[in-house]
């Protein structure tokens, strides 16, 4: 539905694959301080989560070099912190770790709180669905009792008790119906407007 640039999807791609990155001694002694730091920027890792190389490292003798980190990190942050990239990290509901640098902050979460709102959207409008659906399903349900109820009252050799308590049951299934038909309506009703709002907020989405 929307068009983002290859960096946008690539970021989203990263932050969905990315676990704890551990680093063994030869990482550690190879490390590329620069390119890791750009990495973790690139997929909205905190700068803090040098402290997961610096455990690592700590036991093979090697410190991290804290200034290149910083520099690739802050590099990789020009890329992930973006408008377009927080509208869509904020879309798919992905969790911002607080990495942007604060030049590029409010520019990020202009789009992280727009993409939100849109998942927000349309989750509501999904949930609303699936409950219709079971409502539905539990309307059909009540339908073929009360039929099965009505065939089964006029059945012959019953007892002026057993024609009561089909009556009881009837009665109460007739009350289930009518306000599970009511909800149906009230939710039906809702959904248009849920549909609605969620038309307006990706009206807005070309922007990004």
């Amino acid at each position: 539905m929307y068009k983002h640039k290859v960096t946008a999807v690539l970021v989203s791609v990263l932050l969905t694959l990315s676990g704890c990155a551990t680093l063994d001694q030869a990482g550690c002694l190879n490390a590329d301080w620069r390119t890791l730091g750009f990495e973790d920027g690139l997929k909205g890792r905190n700068e803090s989560h040098i402290r997961h190389y610096r455990q690592d490292c700590a036991k093979h003798g090697v410190t991290p070099d804290l200034d290149s980190y910083r520099a690739g990190h802050y590099e990789g942050s020009v890329q992930f912190c973006t408008a377009k990239n927080g509208f869509l990290q904020g879309m798919e509901n992905l969790t911002y770790q607080n990495s942007c640098p604060a030049e590029f902050t409010d520019a990020f979460m202009l789009g992280y709180r727009d993409g939100q709102s849109v998942y927000q959207a349309r989750s509501t409008l999904d949930n609303a669905r699936v409950e219709l659906r079971q409502l539905t399903s539990d309307i059909t349900d009540l339908e073929k009792q009360i039929s099965a109820l009505n065939e089964k009252l006029v059945a012959d050799g019953l007892s002026r008790e057993q024609r009561v308590s089909i009556r009881d049951e009837l009665a109460k299934s007739n009350e289930a119906l009518g306000k599970a038909k009511l909800t149906r309506d009230e939710l039906t009703a809702a959904i248009i407007v849920f549909q609605r709002e969620l038309d307006r907020l990706n009206a807005y989405a070309p922007r990004y």
